[in-house]
């Protein structure tokens, strides 16, 4: 029998594998409004045929340290129903079924929920050491081709980012600089876990990224002065035109926003480093990391958050993720027609500021997780309103 290919661990995924056991369930949760209805035994028939054709969504762990990689285990992911009648679609609460974890040496490591209630809503699960926002959506997609009757696309799964990555040779030093963060001021006991908030805008918005990356770091310079690093990530994707893959092909471009920016500025910085497919030089920490066991990493981790809770100050402050604007017709079916589609972006300390942005048909989603050490008490919400508002405007 020929052997199946296997995808390496990349550092990113190997964070986010330590992230999942830190914080579960650290993934991707693309979730779709929608009207009219899904019948539960052909999604589930659906799920197995694109999950066939798109073998990154049945990945399990094999192996450890440097001879650690992602297999396809064959094992379909779970589809299952959940009640949603008491959820609002706004924040976390009255949905504990978006908390399930995922084992990713045992598997599946994705899965689908329909959520019953009115609006009904799906939502696909992926752990994120597993795929990306991106990945998910490609998923997605040949799901719904699948439950029309079509035949999936399929794509593949064992590029990394570092296939498509630009990098210099040299080896910087760590990051030694540490920045303000739009969480603002750790709350002292608030309490643990994380908390989410999302809006809905209709209308267009020029400079959309650059304008909130402007207000989120306005954000921060009302508890601390100086400047707010922000990460971008980047779908590695574009470098291959034509390329599907479920992996995690993004790359996180850290811009610093300092006071004085406009959002003409920042829109000019972040459009010449992705003009010059400019990913900076990799760290000595990068260049070891392959080697550090499991809980030593995490273990180093813990030891830097405590420490960032203490004096406010981060390496990575904040992550504004735009996913970009998704079109309705590849979700939709006879049956079934969505309404809006957004991502919650998956809880860590480690950037305790997580935003995304995703655009469908004339409306706007933006959702931000942040922990409950920073976001409690209903902290999460005024940050929200002051960052958005000039959305309305």
């Amino acid at each position: 029998m020929k052997k199946k290919p296997a995808r390496k661990m990349s550092n990113a995924s190997r964070l986010w594998v330590s992230f999942g056991n830190m914080w579960p369930p650290f993934c991707n949760q693309m979730v779709i409004e929608g009207s009219g209805s899904i019948d539960f035994d052909a999604l589930g028939a659906a799920v197995e045929k694109a999950s066939a054709a798109n073998p990154g969504s049945r990945l399990v762990l094999r192996g450890f340290l440097s001879r650690s990689r992602w297999i396809d285990s064959g094992l379909v992911p779970g589809v299952r129903r959940a009640d949603g009648s008491g959820w609002s679609g706004l924040g976390p609460e009255g949905a504990p079924f978006l908390d399930g974890k995922f084992d990713i040496r045992s598997g599946p490591t994705c899965e689908v929920l329909v959520i019953e209630g009115s609006p009904l809503r799906l939502a696909f699960r992926t752990h994120h050491a597993v795929m990306d926002g991106i990945g998910t959506v490609t998923w997605v997609e040949d799901i719904f081709r699948a439950l029309r009757g079509e035949k999936p696309v399929g794509s593949e799964y064992c590029a990394i980012e570092d296939d498509f990555l630009n990098v210099s040779k040299a080896t910087e030093k760590p990051l030694g600089r540490r920045y303000i963060t739009p969480a603002g001021k750790t709350q002292p006991g608030a309490g643990s876990g994380f908390v989410w908030r999302r809006k809905k805008f209709t209308g267009r918005h020029s400079m959309l990224l650059p304008g909130i990356m402007l207000a989120a770091a306005t954000e921060a310079w009302r508890t601390g002065d100086g400047a707010v690093r922000i990460g971008v990530p980047v779908n590695l994707r574009t470098r291959r035109p034509g390329f599907r893959s479920t992996s995690n092909l993004t790359n996180a471009f850290f811009i610093d926003v300092e006071p004085g920016d406009t959002p003409e500025s920042i829109s000019e910085r972040l459009n010449r480093r992705l003009e010059l497919r400019d990913d900076g030089s990799l760290t000595w920490e990068d260049r070891i990391l392959r080697h550090i066991p499991r809980r030593v990493l995490e273990k180093a981790l813990k030891d830097e958050i405590s420490s960032s809770k203490k004096s406010g100050l981060y390496r990575y402050p904040a992550v504004i993720s735009n996913l970009g604007r998704i079109e309705p017709a590849p979700f939709t079916t006879q049956e079934f027609r969505p309404l809006s589609v957004f991502f919650i972006p998956p809880g860590n300390e480690w950037s305790p500021f997580f935003m995304t942005v995703t655009g469908f048909k004339s409306s706007l989603e933006i959702a931000l997780t942040m922990p409950v050490s920073h976001g409690g008490g209903g902290s999460i919400d005024g940050i929200m309103e002051r960052i958005t508002r000039g959305l309305n405007e």
